[in-house]
């Protein structure tokens, strides 16, 4: 099956970021199951789709290539090593076409819905030269945003990637970004077990 195509101009892509360890909650967050979907996996993956965008998963976890058996048109991507974090894996995804971008999502924020993707979209194609990161109004989820291609922004991620941190939020200060403000209570970023009271069906 073909993945979705659109017409988004500059062409638009989608990746869903799942390789962390998941340390802190202590079992792996993308499978976690899901009110409207199986698993946080699939949840952003299909809001995703909804949006007409060919998605790939990026993720180190070979236990995520099922994901293909219940949406086939998502294509997942074992990353190699090494593997030291989100800006790593987002220098292997970022189109080097200048002329293309990639709207990326984290697996751990499963209270996302279709209408909040919308509007980032939505914001980014206000002026598509310029990356779009999601925020509560206090602080920016740079994980969840739009960002354009090209060597360019790829020549600032190596700069940081060979720094010792290598931080996304390093690389966000080198490229022309603005943020949107989304419900503060979509934007819950999971990472222990007491977080997902509000979210386990």
């Amino acid at each position: 099956m073909s993945p979705p195509q659109n017409d988004f101009s500059p062409p638009l892509s989608a990746c869903v970021l799942s390789g962390g360890l998941s340390r802190r909650m202590g079992r792996d967050k993308a499978l976690l199951p899901h009110q409207q979907h199986s698993t946080w996996l699939e949840h952003i993956s299909a809001l995703l789709l909804q949006l007409g965008l060919p998605v790939q998963v990026l993720t180190r976890h070979k236990e995520h290539l099922g994901l293909q058996a219940r949406l086939p048109t998502v294509t997942v991507q074992l990353e190699p090593e090494p593997w030291r974090g989100p800006l790593q894996g987002m220098a292997r995804v970022l189109p080097r076409d200048e002329n293309c971008a990639l709207f990326t999502a984290p697996v751990d924020m499963p209270r996302l819905q279709c209408s909040d993707l919308k509007e980032i979209l939505l914001a980014w194609q206000d002026n598509t030269d310029e990356a779009v990161i999601a925020s509560d109004g206090d602080r920016l989820q740079p994980l969840l945003g739009i960002y354009p291609g090209g060597p360019e922004p790829h020549r600032c991620m190596l700069e940081v990637l060979n720094c010792a941190d290598g931080r996304w939020m390093d690389w966000l200060e080198q490229i022309p970004y603005r943020s949107i403000k989304l419900r503060a209570d979509r934007l819950l970023n999971c990472n222990w077990p007491e977080d997902l009271k509000a979210v386990l069906p």
